[in-house]
């Protein structure tokens, strides 16, 4: 492949490895905010007590249940995610392998064309003065 024809591959290939990039960065941002939330559901049983607000034990089991529900949810969630995520970065890492491998075959082919070049001028170039073998 020629420098250009590689050079153009290139920019496919930082393309695809921006857009592996985002979307790892897309899934780790809705990790965090998974566990930011569970953290407030485990808190959120102290807070109440906490701020001396009384519910009525009817009341209290519903949001004690609609708690232990939603953080059973984001578990599951986040397990899933976990893999996602796994998948994520391993698309990533493997797209920028593929983008290092490609800039460093392009800057091979880059050198070599430019020694082919610089041999074929020396080929060309008119004998220097005297050199010419004719007496």
């Amino acid at each position: 492949m020629t420098p250009a024809a590689l050079r153009k591959l290139g920019a496919l290939m930082a393309a695809r490895k921006a857009r592996d990039l985002a979307r790892l960065e897309r899934l780790v941002a809705e990790d965090r905010a998974l566990a930011a939330e569970l953290a407030a559901l485990a808190s959120a049983a102290a807070a109440d007590v906490a701020s001396g607000e009384a519910l009525p034990p009817d009341r209290q089991a519903v949001r004690l249940a609609w708690i232990d529900q939603r953080a059973a949810m984001l578990a599951r969630r986040r397990g899933i995610l976990a893999a996602e995520i796994a998948g994520a970065r391993a698309a990533a890492i493997q797209s920028l392998g593929r983008e290092r491998a490609l800039d460093r075959l392009a800057e091979i082919a880059g050198r070599a064309e430019g020694t082919r070049h610089a041999a074929r001028e020396e080929r060309e170039a008119p004998p220097a003065d005297g050199a010419c073998g004719v007496a």
